[in-house]
């Protein structure tokens, strides 16, 4: 099986009216992009909080950067694709490469989480030993999968970026209440520069 070491992330402002119809365009692309460039994973949805609210969000997974190579050329001949910027309505506003790293949920779920919660934060090295104990906190709450990587591109090149899936907000305020109480957590927090966490809410 294919191992998920970097994910491309998208976000792409969306006139509202034009949202509905975004996504099924986004939905038939992420069809495309597993069966033609080879993605471990395809997902996508809208953002809630941020300075990217409202906004379309994909995020596509490969076992190698030649992936992305031929991710760009499915979006050379992929009709959805075409039809999504030929539109109007969007504008790509931010796409990064994450280089991911082997840590996670002992269990996680293949299901469609319902919302995601990404965190963007500066540390002086990965931390994988000392996040490795937090991650129960996660996991005996709800959270349905856990990744964490390093930003490679953009303005943010060298920051780290924990994405992790839940089945609900509840699930959210749950972990999050969780965290506050957990040393281990706050060891973490210590150490690191945080510059924003914000909701998604998963379309496909």
């Amino acid at each position: 099986m294919s191992k998920l070491n970097y994910i491309m992330v998208t976000v792409a402002s969306c006139a509202p009216a034009y949202l509905d119809q975004a996504l099924a365009h986004v939905g038939n692309l992420v069809t495309e992009l597993k069966g033609q460039a080879g993605a471990v994973m395809a997902r996508y949805g809208v953002v809630s909080t941020g300075e990217h609210a409202g906004s379309l969000i994909l995020f596509q997974g490969y076992d190698e950067l030649n992936g992305i190579d031929r991710a760009f050329g499915v979006y050379g001949t992929s009709d959805a694709y075409k039809d999504l910027i030929g539109s109007g309505q969007i504008a790509v506003t931010l796409r990064n490469i994450i280089k991911m790293e082997e840590i996670g949920l002992d269990n996680s779920s293949t299901e469609l989480p319902a919302y995601g919660v990404l965190t963007r934060f500066g540390s002086a090295d990965l931390m994988l030993e000392k996040m490795k104990p937090v991650i129960p906190c996660f996991e005996e709450n709800g959270a349905m999968f856990l990744r964490y990587g390093t930003i490679m591109t953009g303005n943010a090149a060298g920051r780290r970026l924990l994405g992790v899936g839940y089945p609900s907000m509840e699930a959210i305020e749950k972990t999050y209440n969780a965290l506050r109480e957990s040393k281990e957590y706050n060891d973490v927090v210590q150490d690191i520069d945080l510059d924003f966490r914000n909701i998604f809410r998963y379309a496909g």
